[in-house]
């Protein structure tokens, strides 16, 4: 066994490597549809698959960042969601994918909460029609193309996201910030399933956060073989040092 210590962005880079890694996306990349919505673990994914070339947080919608601090994103261009049919950039908009998708086909949007152990994944919402996420709902709900949410061990609680989803939702009066949220259950990609794109192995988590860059990280317990283990390590190697996604000025 070995411990592998992540930072935050060092994690996203990890779930986007191991989403390109994985077989059923290869597959959709090869033919079929992948649909890429904004945020900031999406960055990376859409980095790993396409190359994307954007400044960080050109490639984001909602963010949350400390209170009192200024946007970082707020003078930047939005890049437009992207579509990949049969591995290449289309120019379908975000609706006119969504209504093309079939069973097999991929969109990826994150998430601002996970319960790793019930498998649950929590979106927070702000526009009043549901956003990005709605607007896929209503394809893969109904067994339209898949959605997969890859969402950093950063993010995880312990508490059951439909109950919170239930408080948030059936409130109509909030304060400055309040959130409604969109929870789904067993499509969560975290750093513990690309792990396994690359080796057979178990995976556990021991520690969470830390000091000196290490906030919000993850402390991963990786048991196996010895050369699988070997292979973890080695391909951690690889993204040790990813700078954060928002560079101090």
């Amino acid at each position: 066994m070995t411990t592998i210590r992540l930072t935050v962005s060092e994690s996203k880079r990890l779930i986007a490597k191991g989403i390109a890694a994985n077989k059923e996306v290869q597959e959709r990349l090869e033919n079929g549809i992948i649909i890429i919505t904004l945020g900031t673990t999406n960055t990376y994914i859409a980095e790993e698959l396409i190359g994307l070339d954007v400044p960080h947080g050109s490639f984001v919608t909602g963010r949350i960042f400390p209170t009192g601090k200024e946007d970082f994103a707020k003078n930047m261009e939005r890049h437009p969601e992207i579509v990949l049919v049969n591995g290449k950039p289309s120019d379908l908009t975000y609706a006119e994918a969504l209504a093309r998708m079939t069973p097999k086909d991929i969109v990826f949007k994150g998430a601002n909460m996970v319960n790793y152990a019930k498998r649950q994944a929590a979106v927070c919402v702000g526009a009043p029609d549901g956003g990005t996420v709605a607007k896929l709902r209503r394809y893969t709900d109904q067994g339209k193309g898949r959605w997969i949410v890859p969402v950093g061990l950063e993010k995880e609680t312990s508490q059951d996201l439909f109950a919170v989803q239930k408080l948030t939702n059936g409130n109509t009066q909030r304060g400055h910030g309040t959130v409604r949220l969109n929870v789904t259950q067993g499509n969560i990609y975290t750093e513990i399933e690309a792990i396994k794109e690359f080796a057979d192995v178990d995976v556990f988590i021991t520690a969470k956060g830390g000091v000196d860059g290490a906030e919000g990280g993850v402390s991963l317990l990786v048991c196996g073989s010895w050369n699988e283990v070997s292979k973890v390590e080695n391909m951690i190697k690889e993204i040790i040092g990813e700078p954060p996604f928002v560079k101090e000025q």
